[in-house]
C-alpha cells in the first residue's frame, strides 16, 4: 500500500544488541540497509522515509540512500526524548501523511506483506494505533500449594498476549496532538514469528533463516503407482534442515500423500491443471518432482520463473530439460540427457535401514517376508500367501506379511490369517526389523528389491505393472528370482515352485546370497542430496524449447 505512509526508523547505537550490529552485514546486507530498503518499497517517495540516529556512520548511509535523516549524538529513544525533540522535527514533514510506521531495524525477517496487511487492518478500523501481538501459552508457577502431580506435569497453562516491538502503526495526526490524549489501540495478532535480534545468538539464528531456501516436493501416491515416491521424498526431506520444505500434489493423490507428508510438513493439494501456477505463486527456489513422467511445458515454466528443477524416476519429456534427473531404478539409459543420472549407485534406503544388520547366510529358512508395496493393486499379499501357506506350514516356516497404508484388503486378510503362523502389519516403519528375521522374501519390483539387496535377502520378485517390469536390477545376477508381470494362476504356480527351490536347494540360495553382499545403499543418500542442494548455489539458466 504505497500511499499516505511515512516510515520512521530509530537507529541508535546506544541501544545496540552488540557492537556495530546495525552496520554489520547479515547474509550480505546490514540491518540498517535492510530496513531502509523495506521502507522505500513501502512508501511512494524516499522523502517519506526518516532515519533517527545518533551515529554519523548511519547518517552517511541514510544520505547515500537519499532518505531523510535526523542526527543527534545525544539522542535517547524514550518517551521524554521523543516528544521533546522528535515530535517537533517530524511534525514539519508529515502533513501529507495519514499513517506512520515505526519500524525496528532489528527485525530483518519482517516482510512487507505483513506490514501492508497490518496497515490495511488499521485503515479499515476505527482504531488510532496498531500493535502486533502474539498469543503464548505458558505454565504459570506461583510456587504455592504445589503437588507432586504439578511437579511432574506442570501447573495450569494460561494464555498471555505478548506485544512485539518490531513495528507500530498509528495515525499521523496523533503526532500533532496532545501526547497524553487517550487512544484506541488495535492489538493485531500475527501468526508469523516476528523475530527480533537481541543477541549474537539471535543474529546467528536470523542469518540461518534469511539464507534458507524454499524447496517444494511435488509427489504422487495412489493405488496404481504405490507409495514409493512419497517414501523417497520424505527420506530426502528429513535430511534438509537448513531450508524450508513444503509438499504438494495433484488433488487425485491428496489422500495418500496427506497420510505421509501432511503431519510433518506443510502440504497442499491442487487441481492438475493449476498446480504449476500454484507452485510458482509460492516462489520456491527448487522444485523436486517425484511424479513419474514430467512434461517439457511444466519444466520450462518453472525455469522461466527462476526455479531450479530436479526429477526422480522420470522418462518423460521434462527429464532431459530438468537441472538434474535421477533415474536410479533404471540401470541402463532409456532416454538421452546430459543431466540424467542412471542406476543403483544413486539409490538410497530409508532411514530405518541405517542401523539394520544385513544377513549372514543361514542354512535353515525360519521366516519369509511378503511385501507388495503401499497399495498392492493386484492383492498379491493375499494371493501369494494362499499359494505358499501350506508349503510353509508343513516346514514350520513363519510368514511375515507387510502391507502399505493404501492396501484396501487389509481387514479381509487379517481375518484370513488370524490364528495362523503369520504376522500381518501395515507399518512400513518396521519392515527393516522384519527383514532382519527373514531369510527369503516375495515382493513387488520396486524400491523393496534394493532394500532386500542391502539386507542380503534373496527374493522372488513379481512386477505389478509394465513400468515395474522395466526395473532390471531384480535379476538372478543380483540375487533375485524374477517372475515378470503378474498373471493370474500362472504366477502363483511359478512362485510356489521358486520358493520350493530356494528352501530345498541350500547351495543355490547361498549363491544368490553371495551375489548381494557387495550392495550397500545407506551412503548414497548423502551423494544424491549433495548434488541436489548444490543446484541452489548455481544461477538459473532459464527454460528450453
Amino acid at each position: 500500500m504505497k500511499k499516505n505512509l511515512s516510515v520512521f526508523i530509530p537507529a541508535l547505537k546506544k541501544n545496540v544488541a552488540f557492537q556495530d550490529d546495525l552496520v554489520k552485514k547479515i547474509a550480505g546486507t546490514s540491518l540498517i540497509q535492510r530496513s531502509i530498503n523495506k521502507a522505500i518499497n513501502l512508501c511512494v517517495d524516499k522523502s517519506d522515509v526518516y532515519i533517527l540516529t545518533d551515529s554519523e556512520e548511519i547518517q552517511l548511509i541514510a544520505k547515500r540512500n537519499s532518505v531523510r535523516v535526523f542526527l543527534d549524538p545525544d539522542l535517547v529513544w524514550d518517551q521524554v526524548e521523543f516528544f521533546s525533540k522528535l515530535s517537533d522535527y517530524l511534525g514539519q514533514f508529515i502533513h501529507k501523511s495519514e499513517y506512520i510506521l515505526l519500524l525496528s531495524p532489528y527485525a530483518p525477517l519482517l516482510t512487507e506483506d505483513i506490514i501492508c496487511n497490518a496497515l490495511q487492518s488499521l485503515v479499515d478500523s476505527n482504531y488510532d494505533v496498531l500493535k502486533p501481538v502474539k498469543h503464548f501459552k505458558h505454565s504459570i508457577n506461583d510456587n504455592k500449594n504445589q503437588t507432586f502431580s504439578n511437579a511432574l506435569f506442570g501447573s495450569d497453562v494460561k494464555t498471555q498476549i505478548v506485544e512485539s516491538e518490531v513495528f507500530i502503526l498509528f495515525r499521523a495526526k496523533l503526532l500533532l496532538g496532545n501526547q497524553n490524549q487517550n487512544v484506541k489501540i488495535f492489538l493485531w495478532e500475527v501468526e508469523n514469528d516476528l523475530f527480533e535480534i537481541n543477541s549474537y545468538h539471535d543474529w546467528w539464528v536470523c542469518e540461518k533463516l534469511i539464507t534458507r531456501k524454499k524447496i517444494i516436493f511435488r509427489v504422487i501416491g495412489n493405488n496404481i503407482v504405490g507409495m514409493g515416491h512419497i517414501y523417497r521424498a520424505l527420506t530426502l526431506a528429513h535430511e534438509i534442515t537448513d531450508h524450508e520444505v513444503l509438499f504438494v500434489c495433484d488433488s487425485d493423490n491428496s489422500e495418500a500423500v496427506n497420510k505421509l507428508a501432511g503431519y510433518d510438513y506443510w502440504f497442499g493439494a491442487y487441481n492438475p491443471e493449476e498446480i504449476i501456477d500454484r507452485i510458482i505463486e509460492m516462489q520456491p527456489d527448487l522444485v523436486i518432482n517425484d511424479i513419474l513422467s514430467t512434461t517439457k511445458e511444466d519444466v520450462n515454466q518453472l525455469h522461466e520463473n527462476g526455479i531450479k528443477v530436479v526429477n526422480f524416476e522420470d522418462l518423460g519429456e521434462g527429464a532431459s530439460l530438468a537441472d538434474l534427473t535421477i533415474n536410479e531404478l533404471y540401470d541402463e539409459p532409456e532416454i538421452a540427457g546430459e543431466n540424467i543420472l542412471w542406476g543403483y549407485n544413486y539409490f538410497f534406503v530409508r532411514d530405518e535401514f541405517h542401523d539394520a544388520v544385513p544377513h549372514n547366510f543361514n542354512k535353515k529358512v525360519r521366516e519369509v517376508l511378503l511385501a507388495f508395496g503401499g497399495t498392492d493393486q493386484h492383492n498379491l499379499s493375499s494371493k501369494i500367501y494362499h499359494a505358499i501357506k501350506d508349503f510353509c506350514e508343513d516346514r514350520d516356516i513363519h510368514i511375515n506379511i507387510v502391507t502399505g497404508p493404501g492396501y484396501m484388503k487389509f481387514s479381509d486378510l487379517a481375518k484370513d490369517v488370524k490364528g495362523k503362523n503369520v504376522l500381518l502389519t501395515r507399518s512400513t516403519g518396521v519392515i527393516s526389523s522384519i527383514m532382519e528375521k527373514s531369510e527369503i522374501a516375495l515382493v513387488s519390483n520396486g524400491r523393496t528389491v534394493y532394500e532386500l539387496a542391502h539386507m542380503n535377502i534373496p527374493a522372488i520378485v513379481i512386477s505389478q505393472h509394465d513400468r515395474e517390469d522395466t526395473h532390471i536390477f531384480s535379476c538372478k545376477e543380483n540375487g533375485f528370482f524374477p517372475q515378470g508381470i503378474y498373471k493370474k494362476g500362472d504366477t502363483e504356480k511359478n512362485v510356489l515352485a521358486s520358493i520350493e527351490r530356494l528352501i530345498n536347494d541350500t547351495d543355490y540360495r547361498y549363491i544368490l546370497h553371495k551375489r548381494m553382499e557387495h550392495f550397500r545403499f545407506d551412503l548414497n543418500k548423502d551423494v544424491v542430496l549433495k548434488k541436489i542442494l548444490s543446484l541452489l548455489e548455481l544461477p538459473v539458466t532459464g527454460g528450453s524449447k
